[in-house]
Order: structure tokens, then C-alpha cells, then sequence
């Protein structure tokens, strides 16, 4: 009898939570995160002050003084949220759960935002990822954001500034947008579930939309492409605006990236392509010039150099947007090259690697679960709960 029972309890636990006996929900240790809060335009993590608002009434704290007191100024979890107006964002004025550091360095001022992981990525998610898309495809980018926070929180490459990460696309946007009642429970609904890979979290990396397909990190230029990301054909977002476009840059806007990115003079003769991914992104770029030619590699270098601000860019359904830092991505043709410029006819938007998140909206909505969402996108992946507990 004894022998059925035993069988019965082990049938009944997985390993995991074996593993994980006596802890509970209620009970588990939720991680803090620590964010690194840039300025207002995502730009820069040192701050010449720092504004609190604390129950309506309002705080500067200035960068020289605080150096010459060396102090360190620490700001309790507040009931409604520790306002800073001197940092604007999509939503206004940010309300920071959590507490706050303001720390005095000799470039100026860091704000260290530290919190719960979940009530972080309660933040994140709607600022990654439109409100409005579909729950599994929320759930699915719930999943990505904990993995690629959780993963950055064992590397601490912001170790030198005393947190894990910055509220920036370096890392995942935060708090630009205001917590939404979809993301939250998406957050929720998945609490602890991360992607791992022979017990290691993998880089859960996400994009807004395909050009048909995904790439593998070898767009990076690493030496081995990691095992868990994969080139997937993907049409669940082929009807995307941003699945399709063009943009005519033209010759004087490359002839200054050619001199500040280059250091190649005079009058541009001709940009060509050399490199493509195995997916199709382009990777080396060869730039002509009267003054010599150059090279560009990289998938971020490339959409760098043909940075199409203040052009045009003509979606797939002739809606027409204007351009910024970055080219939308790096799966393109050059499609002429005239007296007015160089005219590009490419697709996606994004790096391209790992989830597109237009596709996962899709196809949450042909019914498919978060799981099956991001088993699609990512290899031999495992769903592990980072807190031991169901």
C-alpha cells in the first residue's frame, strides 16, 4: 500500500517541484531588479539633476552638490509611486515603483530604480509590446521580457553603475508606457516562466516584424550562432505594414555618415552590397567615395550608416512614415542609385532575430497558445519557473 501511495505522489510532482518542496506562492523570494534610468530621450544614464515628487511636493537634487557631500540619496517605496518630472516619457511623468537611488558620480547624477522583477516587467511589457494585441501574444512577450531580464540580471554588465539593466532599447523599454490591465495579467498569468536552454536561460531576443523570415545571431558577427535561435520562414505577418518598404536616402545624407562613421571624404560614388545573411540581411556594405572606400559590417552598423532621418518611408499599405536613427532593418535590395540618391526597397522592422512580435499577434490569433508561439521562434527550448513554485 505504502509502494502505491509513493507511486500515486511521484506521478503527481515533476521534478521541479520536487525540487522546489515546501515553497509556495505565497511564501516564494521574488528577485529585485536594478534599472538604470536614462533621460528623457533614452539617450544618456547620468542626469545633471534628478526631480522627486513626493506627495505634491517636488525635490532637486543637483549633481554638484551631491558630489561634493558624496552622498547617496535612497527613496523608500512609496504608496502612489515615486513621481520624476524631471524625466518625461510617452505616458508623462513616470511613477516609479519600488526605490529610488540617486547616486553622485563625476559625470553626473544615476538613478537606480529597484524593484520586484514582476512589477518590473509589468512596466516593460506595454512599452514592448502593443496593450491591445492578443493575449497569448502577450503572454508569449511576458515569457520573452522575464527570460531576457532574468538573464541580464546573472551577467550584470552594468555592474560599474550599480544596477542590471537601463530602461532603454540597450536593454527593454521601461515604464514609457503606463501599465495596462492585458499586460499586467499577461505578467501574471506567466509569473516566474522564463526560456531555458540545458538549464541556462537563453537570450530571448524579439522584433517587431519578419521580412518573410528570422535570423540567427550570425548577423552580429558572432564566431558560433547560439543553438536555441533558429531561421524559421515566417508569413503570419506578411500583411504588416512594416512587412514592406521603401526610402530614397539621399547622396548628402550618406556623404556625412561616410566622413563621421568612415572617415572618408568627398563626393560619394556608389554604396554596394557584399554580404548577406543567411536569412537574407544584408552584413557588409561597401562604400565609395572620392576620397577612398570603406567597409561597414554589422546589421546595426549598416542600418546606422543608411539612416534614413528626415526621409520618407513608404510602408506595404502606402501609408508613409518618417524616418529616424536607424533603417527599419537590414533586409533590403538597393533598388537604383541616381542623382537624387540611393532608393532602398526592403522588409521587416527590427534585428530580426528570435520572436517577431506582429507574427505572434497573428497567430494568437489562428488560436496559437504562448508555448507554441515561442516554440516556433526559439529551438529546444525548456519553460522553467525561475521561483520553484506552480
Amino acid at each position: 500500500m505504502y509502494l502505491v501511495l509513493l507511486v500515486v505522489l511521484l506521478n503527481e510532482l515533476s521534478v521541479h517541484d520536487c525540487a522546489a518542496a515546501g515553497q509556495t506562492k505565497e511564501n516564494k523570494t521574488e528577485p529585485e531588479i536594478r534599472v538604470a534610468l536614462t533621460d528623457s530621450d533614452f539617450q544618456f544614464v547620468y542626469h545633471d539633476s534628478v526631480t522627486i515628487s513626493l506627495n505634491g511636493e517636488e525635490t532637486v537634487y543637483e549633481a554638484e552638490a551631491l558630489r561634493g557631500r558624496n552622498e547617496i540619496i535612497s527613496i523608500p517605496e512609496q504608496e502612489g509611486g515615486i513621481l520624476i518630472p524631471s524625466i518625461h516619457r510617452q505616458c508623462g511623468t513616470p511613477s516609479y515603483g519600488g526605490r529610488l537611488e540617486i547616486r553622485p558620480c563625476e559625470a553626473g547624477l544615476l538613478a537606480i530604480n529597484i524593484l520586484p522583477l514582476e512589477k518590473y516587467l509589468e512596466a516593460v511589457v506595454p512599452s514592448e509590446m502593443p496593450s491591445t494585441y492578443e493575449k497569448e501574444a502577450l503572454k508569449a512577450q511576458a515569457v520573452c521580457a522575464r527570460t531576457y531580464a532574468w538573464k541580464q540580471m546573472q551577467g550584470s554588465r552594468l555592474h560599474e553603475y550599480g544596477a542590471d539593466v537601463d530602461d532603454s532599447v540597450s536593454y527593454q523599454v521601461y515604464q514609457n508606457v503606463a501599465p495596462q490591465e492585458s499586460t499586467t495579467k499577461a505578467v501574471r498569468e506567466t509569473e516566474g516562466m522564463i526560456l531555458s536552454q540545458n538549464g541556462q536561460p537563453v537570450e530571448a531576443y524579439y522584433f517587431s516584424t519578419s521580412a518573410g523570415v528570422t535570423s540567427t545571431d550570425e548577423i552580429w558577427g558572432v564566431s558560433e550562432t547560439a543553438s536555441y535561435l533558429k531561421s524559421v520562414p515566417c508569413e503570419f505577418d506578411a500583411e504588416e505594414p512594416w512587412s514592406a518598404w521603401t526610402v530614397q536616402i539621399p547622396w548628402t545624407a550618406l556623404e556625412e555618415k561616410a566622413v563621421s562613421l568612415l572617415n572618408l571624404a568627398g563626393k560619394l560614388k556608389v554604396v554596394s552590397v557584399q554580404k548577406k545573411s543567411q536569412s537574407g540581411a544584408v552584413t557588409e556594405l561597401t562604400v565609395t567615395t572620392e576620397g577612398g572606400t570603406g567597409t561597414v559590417d554589422g546589421e546595426y552598423s549598416i542600418r546606422e550608416f543608411l539612416s534614413p532621418r528626415g526621409c520618407k518611408i513608404t510602408e506595404k499599405d502606402g501609408s508613409v512614415t518618417e524616418g529616424g536613427k536607424l533603417l527599419p532593418s537590414a533586409y533590403f535590395e538597393i533598388q537604383s542609385q541616381d542623382a537624387d540618391g540611393i532608393t532602398l526597397k526592403g522588409g521587416g522592422y527590427g534585428h530580426g532575430v528570435g520572436m517577431s512580435q506582429t507574427a505572434a499577434n497573428e497567430m494568437a490569433k489562428e488560436g496559437y497558445s504562448y508555448e507554441e508561439i515561442l516554440k516556433y521562434f526559439f529551438r529546444e527550448i525548456e519553460f522553467v519557473d525561475i521561483y520553484g513554485v506552480k
